[in-house]
């Protein structure tokens, strides 16, 4: 998990997917700059789409981006090892034991993902 450091909120790695870039490429990308682990994607746990779940990027007060994230979740654990928060988006990137995550502060829809990852391994979820 990394604590964003726009909001202070807690998260899975996340990101965009550049111009004629693999979604599986996507992931591996953005979770290694996020938190400087190498995941390997050898599976999904799910689609996820919340109309709810809005996110304003703003630059010197100005509204500049606004984006409904859709998420895909990776099924394989990474590799454990290593942990480099990027300074521009992590305030700290650290493992979270399940029974932890009720004492972060999390998004509601990415509270969501993160439940039926633990709670329906193996089961594809589109939501």
């Amino acid at each position: 998990m990394l604590q964003r450091t726009d909001n202070d909120l807690w998260t899975i790695p996340t990101g965009g997917v550049k111009v004629n870039e693999m979604i599986t490429a996507g992931g591996v990308r953005e979770c290694r700059e996020e938190t400087g682990v190498r995941i390997e994607i050898t599976g999904s746990v799910g689609v996820f789409f919340d109309p709810g779940h809005v996110i304003a990027y703003s630059r010197g007060g100005k509204v500049v981006e606004v984006r409904q994230p859709v998420n895909r979740l990776p099924a394989r654990p990474p590799d454990r090892r290593h942990l480099f928060p990027a300074p521009d988006e992590a305030r700290q990137v650290r493992w979270v034991d399940p029974d932890e995550l009720a004492d972060l502060l999390v998004h509601p829809a990415i509270r969501v993902r993160i439940e039926h990852a633990l709670n329906h391994p193996g089961t594809p979820l589109v939501r």
